[in-house]
């Protein structure tokens, strides 16, 4: 059998779709990050699961030292590996995996700095940009596995309809 290749694209309207997630999820990421500068906009948009969100952020400044929560790298790992999942697909190409990382990377980049410019209760910290980029790693993985798998099947169903000689 021939290697698994991501030959097989989803159909357009299933990668604008994609697409229109991937920018409210970049959109979100931002709200998220910016969420004191901007509660009354970001309670508008997603309602209180923002700001408690962004809350558990910030949890570790106002908690006593007994109780803090683990550290927030596993929101920023999420938030900016779902973001980069949904950009990849959209786009759907081998060749885009690499520029759609540098770019939502970049962007990581310049909400965590925004972040340090605008908000009074958040600062630019060097763990929150390494969780960002494993983020984004884990979300070109994510991508490139859903391009693999949609390809196999594809190419399974497609093999499937064949007549047998």
């Amino acid at each position: 059998t021939a290697p698994a290749r991501a030959d097989h694209r989803a159909p357009r309207a299933l990668r604008i779709f994609i697409g229109l997630i991937g920018v409210a999820a970049l959109i979100f990421n931002v709200a998220l990050m910016l969420s004191d500068r901007a509660p009354g906009i970001t309670r508008r948009l997603f309602g209180d699961f923002a700001q408690r969100l962004a809350d558990r952020l910030d949890a570790t400044s106002t908690l006593e030292a007994g109780d803090l929560p683990g550290n927030d790298a596993i929101v920023h790992i999420g938030v900016w590996a779902v973001a980069t999942a949904l950009v990849a697909l959209t786009l759907w190409r081998w060749s885009a995996l690499i520029p759609v990382a540098i770019a939502v990377f970049a962007a990581s980049v310049a909400v965590e700095f925004g972040q340090g410019r605008s908000s009074s209760s958040r600062a630019v910290e060097l763990s929150d940009l390494f969780a960002n980029a494993v983020g984004v790693g884990v979300g070109v993985t994510a991508a490139a596995l859903c391009m693999l798998g949609w390809s196999a099947v594809s190419r399974a169903l497609r093999g499937s309809r064949r007549p047998h000689r």
